[in-house]
């Protein structure tokens, strides 16, 4: 049995397999009690890092659902920076220098120094992919992904940017996004509670317009991945179960109407190009410029703004890869009419003219105008207009006490007619035998105190203070009283902190210190216009989930400030003078007649209530205005329509001269579009390049034709191949 061979083996297998077991149980022996410690700290010393991957933001859409703003994917090349370490910095450098070669090559610009200072930005996290240029051409990813020994770390990415179906239209509404600066990410982040929509430095963030002030609500919930580091910062591997994918923000829907919108912004440019062709009456006269303006119009009822325009504008894709210093600094710069500026809201000009109405009404409401034994005449009380109003309370007997007027002659009006054909004299002496000669009180107990009455009823229609809107960097304009001087005295901008008898006349007419935008006085046209509703205009509409099945998330309905419940009997004589603007009755002529005789507008089935305003500047060529509103009725003019204003509007064009010559008639156009339900569709980018291919494809085909019959062929036979043949 010793000497079985299969005895034998067996011995010898017995024998391996307690060795190898020995073995083992030593092995395991030692990993549990001598390294445990060592691996024990080295578990410990591995940590997960977030990585966190920037969502697409919300759309922004018109009042009827057309997408204004959209997010389109790109290709972005990256470069891993760890990736880069392990290089020397001779490798690097060559790397840096074939990447901008080959960069460039695709349509895109780019220098070595401009990476390495991407490489270099300390704003980027330690294991993010650092974008180097955004928007290649597409071929760039296959020419590095077959070259990866040539860019080691180098990738070629997809992600999502900002897209403006629309182009410039209603950019200033729109506004641009840009990467986050550290003192906004500072302002945003609470490292305590970072929330679901975490900022990381260098995230696009909504820089102005409704890209800002919707910036919650349009801005996604980031995707984050969790890496697993060691203590040498090398990426070991990730955990997938706590990998979350970034969700699209919600989508933005506005009061504006894009066709509405882009008729202004058309007639806004047409107004300013024609103001520039006129002549000036006096050699001497400042030139017309006409380098800037505004158009707003908004719903009276609802408070809704259906179009703002500012002129010149800007270009917001320009911000989409990023935008030079010298860019910016065109755009901000005063020598360029700073396109950046939006108009409507942060222009501030001398109302002229179009403060009567509120002059009107604030003489009714305080019984300058009346029948009251404090009236200084009733409201169909005779006036008769010279042209020059000479102040009675004057202490000097010398010029300085007569206002002026550009009237020449003799005129008989009341409170509709003044209106009607904007006579300065009939307004002066309300200013100075009416309101600077009331005692200054709060007479309402409002805490509005220290003026005549204009510039209460003024602040009560929403003068002097920003309109609430729903964008940023609104200003308020100022309705200048005695405080009003005072402070400005004291702060060392006026040079006298005296307010006197000449200041309230000025006011009464629009002048002087009174400040306005152009969203405020469509405001106030609108508040007339509804019986005295005061709105916060609305820019947005309604909030609802991105994606295709998307939900409602909230409704924008109006804000209303305040009533102030306009009398009938103060309505009827100003509305009556306000219709009388766009006509000609044979006894007035109201001075925006022309403007609106010209396009033919159908003021008997849709009439215009308006005011025509002439501002002076020092220096430079007047401020021209017009605000209105319609369709309205009045028994003074047998107008009866079963309808409520529905639209009112505000054109200011600067240095382009009377109001009358030249904000009037682009008011008209628009108004007679509207009214006429003649409005043109805004053309998107893509349906324009359609178009122009198709003109450009028929102007080819009709020059086929002809040099075919000149050359004797059958213009039927091969035009099809000579038109294509370019």
């Amino acid at each position: 049995m010793g000497d079985d061979p299969q005895w034998l083996r067996m011995r010898i297998f017995a024998f391996l397999s307690l060795t190898l077991l020995g073995a083992l149980g030593a092995r395991l022996w030692f990993l549990q009690t001598v390294e445990h410690e060592q691996f024990k700290f080295e578990a410990e010393t591995n940590v997960l890092e977030p990585v966190y991957e920037e969502a697409p933001r919300g759309r922004i859409l018109d009042r009827k659902g057309r997408v204004l703003v959209d997010n389109k994917v790109v290709q972005v090349v990256t470069i891993d920076r760890a990736e880069l370490g392990d290089l020397d910095d001779e490798a690097k450098e060559e790397l840096l220098v074939r990447l901008a070669i080959a960069v460039s090559r695709s349509g895109r610009l780019t220098k070595a120094d401009a990476i390495a200072a991407e490489i270099e930005d300390r704003s980027y996290g330690p294991f993010e992919s650092i974008p180097v240029a955004v928007d290649v051409d597409p071929d760039l990813l296959v020419f590095i992904g077959e070259r990866q020994d040539e860019f080691p770390g180098v990738d070629v990415v997809q992600r999502t940017v900002r897209s403006y179906p629309y182009g410039s239209l209603a950019a200033h509404v729109l506004g641009y996004v840009g990467p986050i600066t550290r003192a906004e990410w500072e302002s945003v982040t609470d490292p305590d509670e970072p929330g679901d929509k975490p900022y990381q430095l260098n995230d696009e963030v909504g820089k102005t317009g409704v890209e800002r002030v919707f910036e919650d609500e349009l801005r996604g919930v980031p995707g984050i991945r969790y890496l697993e580091v060691d203590r040498s910062s090398n990426v070991i591997g990730e955990d997938e179960d706590r990998r979350r994918d970034p969700e699209p923000g919600n989508d933005v829907w506005l009061t504006i109407d894009i066709d509405y919108q882009a008729l202004a912004e058309r007639e806004l440019d047409e107004g300013l190009a024609q103001a520039r062709l006129q002549e000036k009456r006096d050699p001497a006269d400042a030139p017309f410029v006409a380098s800037a303006g505004s158009v707003v119009m908004t719903d009276p009822q609802t408070g809704a703004v259906l179009a703002m325009a500012s002129y010149p504008t800007y270009e917001p894709a320009d911000f989409v890869n990023g935008i030079s210093l010298t860019q910016f600094n065109e755009l901000t710069s005063e020598d360029n009419f700073s396109p950046i500026l939006n108009r409507a809201i942060q222009g501030q000009y001398a109302p002229g003219s179009t403060f009567k109405l509120v002059s009107a009404y604030a003489a009714l409401e305080e019984g300058v105008i009346g029948d009251d034994d404090d009236s200084i005449r009733g409201v169909n009380d005779a006036y008769v207009d010279r042209g020059d109003y000479t102040y009675s309370q004057c202490f000097e007997d010398s010029d300085t006490c007569i206002y002026r007027s550009p009237f020449t002659g003799a005129r008989s009006v009341n409170l509709a007619s003044a209106l009607t054909v904007s006579s300065d004299t009939y307004f002066y002496e309300i200013g100075g035998e009416g309101f600077w000669r009331r005692p200054s009180e709060d007479l309402n107990g409002d805490g509005i105190t220290e003026d005549e009455g204009i510039q209460k009823w003024a602040k009560l229609m929403g003068l002097g203070t920003d309109t609430g809107i729903q964008l940023p960097y609104e200003r308020g304009g100022a309705v200048p009283d005695r405080d009003y001087f005072r402070s400005q005295f004291d702060a060392g901008v006026f040079a006298t902190s005296q307010w006197l008898g000449g200041n309230t006349i000025n006011l009464s007419i629009g002048q002087g210190e009174l400040l306005i935008t152009p969203l405020q006085l469509a405001n106030v046209y609108a508040t007339f216009a509804n019986g005295g509703v005061v709105h916060q205009p609305n820019i947005g509409l309604r909030v609802t989930t991105g994606g295709e099945e998307s939900e409602l998330v909230r409704e924008i309905g109006p804000r209303i400030l305040r009533d102030l419940e306009i009398p009938q009997e103060f309505r009827t004589p100003i509305e009556q003078g306000l219709l009388g603007v766009p006509r000609s009755d044979g006894r007035f002529s109201g001075t925006a007649w022309r403007a609106f005789n010209e396009v033919g507008f159908p003021l008997g089935s849709w009439p215009v209530a308006g005011k025509t305003g002439t501002a002076e500047v020092n220096d430079k060529a007047d401020s021209s205005l017009f605000a209105a509103y319609g369709p309205t009725d009045n028994p003074g003019y047998g107008i009866f329509i079963d309808e409520e204003p529905s639209v009112s509007i505000a054109v200011i064009l600067e240095e382009a001269g009377f109001g009358s010559s030249a904000a009037a008639p682009v008011a008209a156009r628009i108004l007679e579009k509207i009214a006429t339900d003649t409005v043109e569709p805004a053309r998107s980018l893509e349906q324009t390049e359609a178009l122009i291919a198709e003109l450009v494809a028929a102007r080819l085909e009709e020059e086929a034709e002809l040099q075919a019959a000149e050359d004797g062929d059958d213009p039927a036979e091969g035009s099809d191949e000579t038109a294509a043949s370019p």
